[in-house]
């Protein structure tokens, strides 16, 4: 069978817009409930990649893995004004009539219909994984046929797969390492040391790359002790410590190229940031050239600008 890739809008019962129906209090690192009202509830298979989202950003990525049904009566809230048959019903909390239709028929309480259906849950067991820094605008761009009504949608499979590849490098902007006992002042000291040679990379391949030019590749900055040895593809064995390989990068830049938030261009050298990243600071380098005074690695900068597109739902040309 054709793996699959989905994305799963999950809408908490607190947040609905339109209360046509009573929506779901579930956990969406485990589960996705739907039932046979829902566009592709046919399609959807076990071993399909499930995208999981809410209104503003993706959520996470999964494999389902099991998806088993159950008859049900659904619940859905019906204009009371005969022969209305408005498509949207709005539950409004400040208004002395709670309640109003799209067709303009304002009332106290809805009319309660209740109708024989099929309820799926799609299990994910323990394959959820977070995702950051990948924006609703690269999501909409895979996916064909984008509906913004769309509960299940299907996603460009090879793009999904993608993410699924990249899952454990992206990071909650808050997420740290926890000190688990304080330190004194020269295991402090010393720790801070360790931390920035690790940073700093292998002693030799920084001091190649600061040979070449003492600047940051991407930003221009000259402050030489926080520029960092990055790999353009990670680091295997010694072959990938030729600085054809290698970035001067500030270490804030560093940080946002292990996680895939930008990448240079293989063809034209152009530097070129992820969406979630345009309106900030760095959006100034955006498109600029980068800069380095030695050559790069055409097949490393290829590998990971296809890795960059496929994760952002950019063409890799």
């Amino acid at each position: 069978m054709t793996q699959k890739a989905w994305s799963f809008k999950a809408v908490d019962q607190d947040d609905l817009r339109y209360h046509g129906n009573t929506g779901y209090h579930d956990d969406p690192t485990k589960l996705y409930r739907y039932d046979n009202f829902v566009g592709n509830y046919t399609n959807v298979k076990e071993g399909d990649i499930a995208i999981i989202t809410d209104r503003e950003a993706l959520l996470g990525i999964a494999i389902i893995e099991s998806i088993p049904s159950q008859p049900y009566i659904k619940k859905r809230n019906k204009c009371p004004t005969k022969n209305c048959t408005p498509k949207k019903i709005n539950f409004r909390k400040t208004k002395p009539l709670k309640w109003r239709c799209s067709n303009g028929c304002e009332f106290h309480e809805p009319l309660i219909e209740h109708i024989d259906a099929t309820e799926f849950i799609a299990h994910y067991g323990t394959t959820y994984k977070e995702l950051h820094g990948i924006s609703m605008d690269s999501l909409k761009t895979m996916t064909p046929r984008f509906n913004v009504q769309g509960s299940i949608q299907e996603v460009d499979i090879e793009w999904a797969r993608n993410l699924l590849k990249t899952k454990d490098i992206n990071l909650l902007p808050t997420e740290a390492d926890t000190i688990e006992k304080p330190l004194d002042a020269t295991d402090g000291r010393l720790a801070v040391i360790r931390q920035i040679k690790q940073r700093r990379g292998q002693r030799k391949f920084r001091e190649k790359l600061l040979v070449k030019h003492e600047k940051c590749s991407v930003t221009g900055c000259a402050i030489v002790d926080i520029l960092e040895a990055a790999h353009i593809t990670p680091y295997r064995n010694d072959s990938h410590n030729d600085i054809s390989n290698g970035l001067l990068l500030r270490s804030d830049i560093h940080t946002l190229y292990d996680l895939n938030l930008f990448a240079i261009h293989p063809i034209n050298l152009t530097i070129h940031f992820a969406p979630v990243l345009l309106e900030s600071e760095y959006s100034a380098y955006h498109h600029k050239r980068v800069n380095v005074k030695h050559k790069l690695n055409n097949p490393a900068l290829t590998e990971r600008w296809q890795l960059f597109s496929n994760m952002h739902g950019f063409e890799s040309q």
